[in-house]
């Protein structure tokens, strides 16, 4: 069990815990990676976020030994709204976080609360906002049923915060949402779901289907069939809609209220929102100024910002723009090294998973090959297959410093500027060269000369039977990929692409 915070926070009033969303495996490595203190992530039962990938027992042992060798803590949910059948079910599953060295488990059902006190008396207690605790004598008498943390309301503002930090124990600890996205339902208990899908998808249970975030007219009583936006836009209103949080400029505020841990919301969010967040939060809270990272924070899907409650009413989306961005994650990073000196000879690259042997000197059959194949059909490179410049460029293109392999999740191109995401660091750019696609073994060679979108470089020594093909595009989503590239990378960063042709959600203008 982790006993100390993973990082300090500088010139803070006290030190705050980053605390980040964790909706599946990918996502806690990427909050691992960027700075993150401790995580919070769900079973398949019990989570308000069913939609998330969620872990089974032997997930959440898993992620526990991931999280604990590299020094964060893990928090578990079991916060929904609890039935007689839920509670009966409670036991096994504490007892279970308990064995796999959970460090807290996040309840809001005084049942649940009294389960877990009795079942697992290792596993430290953490009030949910969903139990909307808002007031000091609330707060304490949650602590004498042995709860070590509350996760306030996120209706209370900053002065609330403080007030309640000076009327409760110094060891029982205040928690705080500062970041994603808001729910119109006080403290997020809302029955639309329920009402306006079915039982089934109940907002209290985990399975909120969002309706607030839809568009809505109005009807006049004596006008069926005739709809009034609420405001003049076209594609309607999103009246419930509320504005996404985003406190990166008031950290020091929250410290100087008294909050121990700052919350990413985002379990059901993907991997590219957790490092961006994460990375953002981490360099103000090692002291970098706030506006150097908001921009950071423009990158990722998410509606218009506010500051929440913390300073005054939150305002709503008007429904200008809702989940809309330019910028798409097109890999994570699987190692890198120097390249060999010996590279240009057929040398090894330094790096595991990643080889350079039978990839330079490129296979001159092979680049005159396909440089036949184009001269004979005047509408090959409209049909998919590599350039004539890419295929001599292959003979020609020197190595760069670096040789990175990374799995690809969105396409990208041979010389495109790509961003990078690393931790410590500054956004910085590369342009990959030489990209070479690490084809599976039961990839066909045949089906890559036939269709001509590379050239053979040779088998891969890694992977029996797997084939290396030199490429302009990385295009297959959860394939290997690797290429030069001018700057040292980790394994664990991000690389994504300002692309404004990728806006993601509906936009309306």
């Amino acid at each position: 069990m982790i006993t100390s915070l993973k990082h300090t926070c500088a010139g803070m009033a006290r030190p705050m815990e980053l605390l980040a969303p964790a909706g599946g495996m990918e996502q806690l490595e990427c909050a691992v990676h960027f700075g993150a203190d401790a995580v919070y992530l769900a079973g398949k039962r019990f989570g308000m976020r069913r939609r998330a990938s969620n872990f089974d027992d032997a997930g959440i042992t898993s992620a526990v030994k991931f999280a604990h060798e590299h020094g964060v803590k893990v928090f578990v949910t079991a916060n929904t709204l609890m039935k007689d059948g839920d509670v009966a079910a409670l036991p096994d599953f504490f007892a279970m976080l308990q064995d796999a060295g959970v460090d807290a488990a996040i309840v809001s059902d005084m049942g649940a609360l009294s389960v877990c006190k009795r079942v697992a008396p290792k596993l430290e207690l953490h009030l949910s906002t969903q139990a909307s605790c808002m007031n000091a004598e609330a707060a304490k008498a949650y602590y004498d049923l042995g709860v070590s943390r509350v996760v306030v309301a996120r209706e209370m503002s900053l002065s609330d915060i403080t007030r309640m930090r000076e009327s409760i124990p110094d060891d029982l600890e205040i928690e705080a949402f500062v970041h994603g996205a808001m729910c119109m339902a006080y403290s997020g208990r809302c029955l639309m779901s329920d009402y306006m899908v079915s039982p089934s998808r109940g907002a209290n249970n985990g399975h909120c289907a969002q309706p607030c975030r839809w568009k809505y007219t109005v009807v006049e009583e004596t006008r069926p069939g005739e709809p009034f936006s609420v405001i003049e836009e076209d594609g309607g209103s999103f009246i419930m809609s509320s504005t996404d949080m985003n406190m990166l400029s008031h950290v020091r505020e929250l410290s100087e209220a008294g909050v121990d841990s700052i919350k990413i919301e985002g379990r059901a969010k993907g991997a590219y929102y957790v490092a961006s967040a994460v990375n953002a939060y981490r360099h103000v809270l090692d002291g970098e100024p706030a506006d150097a990272w908001q921009a950071e924070l423009e990158t990722t899907s998410h509606r218009p910002y506010s500051t929440g409650f913390y300073f005054g009413a939150p305002g709503q989306n008007q429904g200008v723009k809702e989940y809309a961005r330019d910028y798409q994650m097109v890999a994570r990073v699987v190692s890198c090294g120097k390249n060999a000196p010996s590279l240009a000879a057929g040398g090894q690259v330094d790096a595991p998973g990643c080889y350079a042997a039978g990839i330079q000197p490129w296979p001159e059959s092979g680049i005159a090959a396909r440089r036949q194949a184009i001269a004979l059909d005047p509408y090959a490179e409209k049909k998919g297959c590599v350039s004539l410049s890419f295929i001599d460029e292959l003979a020609t293109s020197p190595a760069q410093a670096h040789r990175a392999v990374v799995m690809c999740r969105n396409r990208f191109f041979e010389g495109e500027t790509l961003e990078v995401l690393s931790p410590g660091r500054g956004v910085f750019t590369i342009r990959p060269t030489r990209l070479v696609w690490h084809a599976a073994d039961d990839a066909s060679p045949d089906d890559v000369e036939r269709r001509r979108e590379g050239v053979l470089a040779g088998a891969n020594p890694r992977v029996a039977g797997g084939t290396l093909c030199a490429v302009n595009v990385a295009n297959r989503t959860m394939e290997t990929y690797s290429f030069d590239c001018g700057e040292e990378l980790r394994a664990g960063d991000i690389l994504r692409v300002l692309r404004t042709d990728q806006c993601e959600g509906r936009t309306i203008e």
